[in-house]
């Protein structure tokens, strides 16, 4: 082989090898265009997304607040109703909240020590 034919074989060898360098190079462009389309519309939908993780755990704890004091209007009424309807019931609220007794009567508290 004389130094012509070597030259030329070098000089087809390397147009051979381009097109695949610059398919290589495409590719790997396109898959960081596409990775970065995917990252913008992320970060562009992140804050709407996390105000709705926000919104999600404040409806949770209003939610649970609103049993809590759902169950505190029914005691409140069922107490309302026996204060109204019930007069055994006044009697004992009289007695235990506000140490009202009855002429002659005497009142024995036993507190237990509280540990």
């Amino acid at each position: 082989m004389n130094f012509l034919e070597e030259e030329d074989y070098v000089v087809r060898r390397r147009r051979r090898n381009e097109p695949d360098f610059w398919h290589r190079i495409n590719k790997v462009l396109t898959g960081l265009v596409v990775l970065g389309v995917f990252l913008g519309i992320g970060v562009m939908f992140y804050p709407v997304w996390q105000k709705q993780q926000d919104m999600r755990a404040r409806i949770s704890a209003l939610t649970e607040e609103k049993t809590g004091k759902t169950a505190q209007l029914a005691a409140a009424r069922r107490e309302l109703y026996l204060l109204k309807n019930d007069p055994e019931y006044v009697e004992t609220i009289a007695r235990d909240r506000i140490n009202v007794m009855k002429p002659g009567e005497t009142i024995f508290r036993v507190e237990t020590p509280r540990s």
